[in-house]
């Protein structure tokens, strides 16, 4: 090894030794800088990379920070075949949403059941006043553009996912449609579904600790988005669009939250 080689590593693993010093706040609010720097997200050995921190390190903060709500998990995908990667984005600026939360839960009724039933309403009104994301110019999805053979159950899919994707949910869209089980009692199929699996939520914890509220709202907000997708052609007849309904398994995993769009 040349001279100059010698002392480049051996200043390397000084840094990182000093780094690896610091206070462990200091070092959880450099992460977060660092973070902030990319917003399509980045990952934990890529960052630890740039900083000159041991990858585990770097995680211990990152699970941290996901804690405090300041950044979540979303999904960056690796050009070509394989399975994305796991990486983490910046929140905008925080909002009290625990505080927030409270409020609306004393606001809404006094049983879980009045509280969730008026949460759910107005998940839905709040769909109304979000853009459809083919209206602002997002790329769907790469087949978005294929003429008629995308269903309306897969436009409806396509729209709900690109939206959630804006509001830090990573999502992922199932690859294929399934269709549901026969009824026992007509025989009859009950059905497509799309499944989104959601991995990431922007308020994890409040939605651990006011389920009926803050699950609520995402289930109206997401019912809201299937009623108000063009799939089917807007203008059109209505007899030509299936009737859809969403669902919604909150936390099936501590990151991950189930959404099911079902036709028919």
């Amino acid at each position: 090894m040349e001279v100059g080689e010698l002392n480049e590593a051996t200043d390397t693993r000084a840094g990182r030794q000093r780094q690896d010093r610091l206070p462990r706040n200091r070092q959880r609010e450099r992460v977060l800088a660092m973070v902030r720097e990319h917003d399509g997200g980045i990952d934990a050995v890529e960052l630890a990379s740039q900083m000159g921190l041991h990858v585990t390190t770097v995680r211990f903060h990152l699970d941290g920070l996901c804690d405090e709500d300041v950044i979540v998990r979303t999904r960056i995908n690796r050009p070509g075949r394989g399975r994305p990667r796991t990486g983490y984005r910046a929140v905008g600026a925080r909002v009290d949403y625990r505080a927030l939360a409270e409020v609306l839960a004393m606001e809404l009724g006094r049983t879980e059941e009045t509280r969730a039933r008026r949460a759910q309403h107005a998940g839905h009104k709040w769909a109304a006043r979000i853009a459809s994301p083919r209206a602002i110019g997002i790329d769907v999805a790469e087949d978005a553009s294929h003429a008629d053979d995308v269903d309306a159950l897969d436009r409806a899919a396509m729209d709900t996912t690109a939206t959630f994707a804006g509001m830090g949910f990573a999502p992922e869209l199932a690859a294929t449609a399934e269709p549901r089980p026969s009824s026992a009692e007509s025989g009859s199929a009950l059905g497509a579904e799309r499944i989104i699996r959601l991995h990431a939520c922007p308020v994890r914890e409040l939605a651990r600790s006011r389920p009926e509220v803050v699950c609520a709202i995402h289930l109206g907000l997401l019912q809201g988005l299937v009623d108000k997708s063009p799939a089917g052609g807007e203008g059109g007849p209505k007899s030509v669009r299936p009737a859809m309904t969403a669902h919604l398994e909150p936390l099936v995993e501590p990151d991950l939250c189930v959404a099911r769009l079902v036709a028919g």
